[in-house]
């Protein structure tokens, strides 16, 4: 079954695996939910090509798409003409072994306990996806938004970011806040 909500303006498709996927093994699992969800976006003939950068489109479809699994999940986010991003993940004990390589020493701070570093990391990934620059700093360089806030300035652009739960997923998505989407 394919879902379809909406965060911070993006359209997110997202489908847990099927019985038969996950019985396929992670990769094939995901590759296989990714292509479904496409499917259903940009119909059965699509295809899917990357840019230099590694980030995706459709070809032929006019507008941005961002995509993201984790364990038992796929999305793929669609937006409009600037590039987006979105991430899923389910918990994973990790996290807390790797804070100092994704968060600043001011973000250690505020987000401690797994849930919350959950949403910090799926902040962080959904912004490194919607800003496209390579090798930017992933700790210091992506900036999450101030406590109360989901918007935050990274370079000349500031970016909304919004999230939900779906199941025990964390999904996020980030979109530049420009003059012809109002979020």
């Amino acid at each position: 079954m394919i879902e379809k909500i909406r965060l911070a303006g993006i359209d997110v498709y997202l489908t847990r695996f099927t019985p038969e996927e996950s019985a396929s093994g992670q990769i094939a699992a995901q590759k296989s939910a990714v292509t479904r969800l496409l499917s259903e976006i940009a119909g059965a003939g699509h295809s899917l090509c990357h840019r230099n950068d590694g980030s995706p489109y459709i070809e032929g479809f006019n507008r941005e798409i961002s995509i993201s699994h984790c364990k038992g999940y796929a999305a793929v986010g669609v937006g409009g003409s600037h590039r987006i991003g979105v991430d899923i993940e389910t918990p994973r004990a990790t996290l807390q072994r790797v804070t100092r390589k994704f968060l600043s020493e001011q973000e250690q701070t505020r987000f401690k306990g797994d849930d919350l570093l959950l949403t910090a990391w799926t902040m962080k990934e959904a912004l490194y996806k919607a800003i496209g620059i390579p090798g930017i700093d992933f700790a210091n360089g992506v900036i999450l938004p101030s406590e109360g806030s989901c918007h935050t300035e990274i370079g000349d652009t500031t970016y909304r970011l919004e999230s939900a739960t779906i199941g025990n997923a964390r999904i996020t998505t980030a979109t530049p806040v420009t003059d012809d989407l109002i979020p």
